[in-house]
């Protein structure tokens, strides 16, 4: 039987670009939260985001604003780190059995605005904006820039987006189709009208804009809502023969998977269940041998406590045991490049022996009662990681790795 193992990661965070850099960050408890610089956000209810600085991305990849749009910019800054560091070059990528899988939420929103700002002045667009602005724009360049000729997709469904993408990616090398895939995910929803949308349904915190680092809380009794961030994450994912035949380090084997649906809120807990109790089935493994929980919790009031409720309902009293911790608390919620960081984060949890804290739990929550490595991290010996997403419109992930 065939199976995936992942070699390379490609981080490109708020606290944090580049694996060590990332992950020195979440062990640390780094905050990548700010006010935000790429707008003026006087006037809206939430005034913080978790921001990339620039010369974080020139260090690695040289960005020209009227070049590539920016959220195309940073999956393909994720995915060239994520090669170099499975010791893999482009050519080589080039002519195996290779493939492309991208998760996103939306469009480029700061082409699309920007450009209809000048359409509406202008009455004309330029030639580009169609081929910069469209869904599958990150994957399509990715597909040009490593010369790949197997499959390249997207994947849109929100944050569960670039998680579906793994997932795939995995199941295509799973059935032959690919022996070494390139998969993650990207957003850089950091434009005027996208921020105002999230603050209008309520998902932002507003509490915190005087201390952008306190903004992002999950599991806290006093979390007001999540922080809206921009970020890519791709993973090197490979044919695990392939792999060990040319001595690549490995980081973890992809054991289970799932994917539900929650078609009203009163499905929520059950769907993020779902996802779980499917992940472990695939793996054919007890919930007792799950080690590590790297949580969705997004710092939502809601969705922290039925997620929380759904731990329980699958894991039983082994829930109590488990570190349950959410790197979105130093991030914020960087929507589909979510599911990849995490993967990235739990992939490192299980290879450093570390578990990463969720930082700002202050006051405890009696819904969210389980071990969420509050404020620092702490050595552990992890065998077995389970990542969770869920998204905007009900769609749920899970992703089980489990030591190579």
């Amino acid at each position: 039987m065939r199976e995936v193992v992942i070699t390379g990661l490609g981080a490109v965070a708020p606290n944090g670009v580049g694996k060590e850099s990332f992950w020195n960050a979440l062990k640390e408890g780094k905050s990548g939260v700010r006010r935000i610089t790429r707008f003026d956000p006087t006037g809206y209810p939430s005034q913080v985001a978790g921001e990339i600085p620039l010369e974080w991305i020139e260090a690695v990849e040289p960005y020209h604003e009227n070049g590539r749009a920016w959220s195309t910019h940073l999956v393909i800054t994720a995915a060239r780190l994520a090669l170099q560091d499975a010791e893999i070059t482009e050519d080589e990528f080039a002519h195996c059995r290779s493939g492309i899988l991208v998760g996103i939420s939306t469009s480029d929103m700061g082409v699309v605005e920007k450009e209809y700002d000048c359409f509406k002045q202008n009455g004309s667009t330029k030639p580009e904006v169609l081929s910069s602005s469209f869904p599958h724009a990150a994957a399509s360049e990715l597909g040009t820039v490593f010369n790949c000729s197997g499959q390249v997709i997207t994947l849109s469904a929100g944050c569960p987006g670039g998680l579906f993408s793994i997932i795939y990616g995995v199941e295509s090398i799973l059935r032959g189709e690919a022996d070494l895939v390139l998969a993650g995910g990207g957003d850089a929803p950091l434009t005027p009208f996208v921020h105002s949308c999230f603050c209008a349904i309520g998902l932002l915190s507003s509490l915190f804009n005087h201390e952008p680092a306190s903004a992002s809380r999950p599991f806290d009794a006093k979390r007001d809502g999540g922080v809206l961030a921009e970020g890519a994450g791709v993973l090197v994912l490979e044919e695990a023969e392939r792999a060990y035949s040319r001595g690549a380090r490995v980081y973890a084997r992809v054991a289970g998977w799932g994917i539900s649906n929650a078609a009203s809120l009163k499905q929520l807990q059950a769907s993020i269940a779902s996802s779980m109790t499917q992940s472990l089935q695939k793996a054919r493994l007890q919930p007792s041998t799950v080690d590590y929980i790297c949580a969705h919790a997004p710092g939502d009031k809601l969705i922290d406590k039925m997620e929380t409720k759904a731990i329980k309902e699958v894991f039983g009293r082994h829930a109590y045991n488990l570190p349950v911790s959410s790197i979105k608390s130093m991030i914020g919620n960087p929507l589909a490049a979510a599911g990849p960081l995490q993967a990235i984060a739990a992939a490192q949890v299980i290879q450093n022996k570390f578990v990463p804290p969720t930082i700002n739990y202050e006051f405890p929550d009696p819904h969210c009662d389980l071990d969420c490595v509050p404020n620092r991290g702490r050595v552990a010996r992890i065998e077995t990681a389970l990542v969770n997403l869920h998204g905007l419109g009900g769609c749920n992930a899970s992703l089980l790795l489990t030591k190579s």
